[in-house]
């Protein structure tokens, strides 16, 4: 930062979307814990093995929120640009 510019902080999370595919997988991942022989203090820290087809099947979700979110940045970043630009007659 210096004087004379101006700084934008963008956040968008995907927390909606990972918490819903938290939600979607706690049950499979439950039944993936009996049948791995895992056990854990709290059943909202049910796991399994990542190489596991329930573990892909979450890692494969949780890119695509992950993926959601970039894009969503992007958009964002790509906008606020865009008033800038029409604010002050010239690009970033």
């Amino acid at each position: 930062l210096s004087k004379g510019t101006v700084c934008v902080m963008l956040h968008s999370g995907s927390r909606g979307l990972g918490h819903q595919v938290c939600t979607d997988s706690l049950q499979e991942m439950e039944e993936a814990m009996h049948k791995q022989g895992i056990s854990v203090a709290d059943k909202q820290l049910a796991c399994c093995l990542i190489q596991s087809e329930e573990g892909q099947r979450y890692l494969k979700a949780m890119r695509a929120a992950a993926n959601f979110a970039f894009v969503n940045r992007s958009l964002m970043a790509m906008s606020c640009r865009k008033a800038f630009e029409k604010v002050f007659g010239r690009t970033a």
